[in-house]
């Protein structure tokens, strides 16, 4: 899809929206180009909160989300959609290819900078771009596993080099003065499901590969690899083990330990790439295997898929297996957790502010508390 240019109209509203929240916060919303290649419709713009746009708030413009995961809005947006974000105290350059990877469409960026346009820019989805994201993720990994100070050095600046290869991915965007039309309707498209299986069991071999990888690479590092859900409830391992880092798997490095993500986006890898019946496994070294809202959003809210915690003590003992699943109540959580980064900016007082602060606590233990135990079967 080619984009030439985007209407002022729709770039004046959203500098003035960005520009009446202030405090750093961005605005963003979905453009829709028309057969002259110009963005010349948009869905209703939203404010970004604590975490940044709120990714679920703008699917909803395209299609309900209630029950649904991100990939599953996500595979249900129009093929002629442009993502549009703007940038307080920056320019249009972007510099980064998350949006691109995650979405799989062009991304446009609106620099905003003393209350006033300071450009616009524009990256497409290419091949290399997505191939670029893995090499980043590869690289971070590489850094903790770097066992001298040389050694160190050496994968900084590789890591330097890659960095200054994200400076010439985008490219300026023509603001049209143009007629806009009216807001995107959504349209009445079938909605792509991914299927619910009660998860009950996890193969004991598959667990024991898993604790002896992430007891071999140590540092508390986490490894993962992807299972595969039978009508039993029961997990068996669906391709190779991957390590990731502290504390998290990087989602392009974890769907590699099972498909081939040479050249696609996450989008396509875990839409059409990474088996439905797919359950993300992970270990949680030192831990029981307690989750938490990161895990939930890494795995059920993110890609629709069960996500499974393996946890073990220093010596390779298995503690626990547990996994939230893929239901309603993840994402109902998800969408207050949203409501709730954007109500922060409009608490009025120390007592509301303090509420809002109380209860994004109160939405991370009931995250914790959707971890069932599972059996480990031998």
């Amino acid at each position: 899809m080619k984009v030439k240019g985007i209407a002022k109209q729709i770039v004046d509203s959203l500098v003035g929206i960005t520009t009446e929240i202030s405090q750093g916060r961005n605005a963003g919303c979905f453009g829709f180009v028309d057969e002259q290649g110009v963005v010349v419709k948009m869905t209703p713009i939203e404010e970004g909160g604590l975490g940044g746009l709120p990714l679920r708030k703008l699917l909803c413009h395209i299609s309900e989300m209630k029950g649904k995961s991100l990939i599953e809005g996500l595979e249900m947006i129009p093929d002629n959609s442009v993502l549009i974000t703007t940038r307080p105290g920056k320019t249009g350059l972007i510099t980064d290819v998350s949006g691109v990877d995650f979405f799989n469409m062009p991304v446009i960026a609106v620099g905003v900078k003393q209350d006033t346009l300071a450009g616009v820019g524009i990256i497409f989805p290419k091949e290399e771009f997505f191939d670029l994201a893995t090499q980043s993720e590869e690289v971070d990994l590489e850094i903790l596993a770097a066992l001298t100070t040389e050694e160190e050095k050496e994968i900084m600046r590789a890591s330097t080099e890659l960095s200054l290869k994200y400076l010439e991915m985008s490219t300026g965007l023509e603001v049209v003065e143009i007629t806009t039309q009216e807001e995107y309707k959504p349209e009445g498209r079938t909605p792509w499901r991914l299927p619910r299986i009660n998860v009950k069991s996890i193969s004991a071999d598959f667990a024991e590969k898993l604790v002896a990888k992430s007891m071999e690479v140590g540092l508390g590092r986490e490894v993962a690899a992807m299972g595969v859900i039978d009508e039993k409830g029961n997990i068996t391992q669906k391709g190779e083990t991957v390590v990731g880092g502290i504390g998290y798997v990087p989602s392009r490095i974890l769907a590699s330990s099972c498909v081939d993500i040479t050249g696609k986006s996450l989008r396509q890898v875990y839409a059409h790439g990474v088996p439905e019946n797919a359950v993300i496994v992970h270990t949680h070294p030192g831990g029981t295997g307690v989750m938490h809202m990161g895990d939930a959003n890494a795995g059920p809210g993110s890609w629709g898929r069960s996500i499974v915690a393996i946890g073990h003590d220093n010596e390779g003992k298995v503690r626990g297996a547990t996994v939230i699943e893929n239901t309603d109540t993840v994402f109902d959580l998800a969408d207050e957790d949203e409501e709730l980064n954007l109500r922060f900016f409009d608490a009025g007082t120390p007592e509301e502010e303090a509420e809002i602060r109380n209860r994004k606590f109160g939405v991370a233990q009931e995250y914790t508390n959707l971890c069932k135990p599972i059996e480990i079967i031998h």
